[in-house]
């Protein structure tokens, strides 16, 4: 039986395009995607959300003031996420699909000590750059399956 996480830690940050957002940072090439999301993965596979939101959080074409509220709602969800799945044990690199020029998601999974979480990133090429437009993680590991 998979675990049941609670759901607002999970909601899909999706929202590029619904809210005003800052000026985000972005990446010059299609090469500094993958480092940056890495990068990313490696403080939530070590468990450090706050890390991780830190990190995207420059590049994030969402609102800084939804983010920040995601990050926040991440931290105060961890421990009873990590009561039910176990420590955060690293991540995996799970692919990488291209749609036209200008869409890019990478997919990756957390790992814990009893289940996997995935997460999203969705990277949409600016006329500055490469930049988050949308993010999410949950508890849909069955969702890595479906092609």
């Amino acid at each position: 039986m998979k675990p049941s996480f609670p759901r607002p830690l999970f909601a899909a940050l999706a929202l590029a395009g619904i809210c005003h957002t800052a000026h985000a940072d972005t990446l010059a090439s299609e090469s500094q995607i993958r480092p940056l999301t890495d990068k990313i993965m490696a403080q939530a596979g070590a468990g450090r959300t706050d890390d991780a939101y830190a990190a995207m959080s420059p590049y994030a074409l969402i609102d800084i003031r939804a983010l920040e509220a995601a990050r926040v709602n991440a931290r105060s969800t961890r421990m009873a996420i990590e009561a039910q799945v176990g420590n955060s044990v690293g991540y995996e690199f799970i692919r990488s699909e291209k749609v036209g020029d200008s869409l890019l998601k990478l997919t990756y999974i957390e790992k814990t000590e009893k289940q996997a979480i995935p997460w999203q990133f969705i990277f949409y090429k600016t006329p500055a750059g490469w930049a988050i437009s949308a993010f999410s993680n949950g508890d849909n590991v069955d969702a890595l399956f479906e092609r």
